[in-house]
């Protein structure tokens, strides 16, 4: 039972390390990272697992990098790639950004939901819209 427990435990602290990764490198985040797109520009996309865990979020998680790529391993979005050595992740060349145009700009404006309130927090949000 305990073992049954444990397994829940780690699914979902899988899910929470893809779900996080997957922001980082999102069509949304990505090309408003200035640090995360430098770190993309030197190595053909490839990001050392070293600076990744240095994100606050994702070090709040774990900077257990097996954990991590078999987090990664597991998603079924597919956006993300891992190195064969199993020390740097890359979104996949196959599911580009798309290109930040006026066009695209209003596009995310109108599928943009504001909440206001003083308290709530990000992750709060995504919860919400996960139910």
């Amino acid at each position: 039972m305990a073992e049954n427990g444990d397994n829940e435990k780690m699914a979902a602290l899988e899910a929470k390390i893809c779900h996080q990764i997957e922001y980082y490198f999102g069509d949304f985040n990505l090309p408003r990272d200035k640090f995360l797109k430098e770190q993309i520009k030197l190595d053909e996309g490839w990001v050392p697992l070293e600076i990744m865990i240095k994100f606050n979020r994702l070090n709040r998680l774990t900077t257990d990098f097996n954990v991590i790529v078999e987090a990664l391993s597991k998603s079924k979005a597919e956006l993300m790639e891992i190195s064969e050595d199993k020390t740097k992740i890359r979104r996949s060349p196959s599911k580009p950004l798309p290109e930040v145009t006026d066009e695209y700009k209003n596009d995310v404006k109108n599928r943009s939901v504001y909440i206001v309130s003083g308290s709530v927090m990000h992750l709060n949000i995504l919860h919400l819209f996960r139910k």
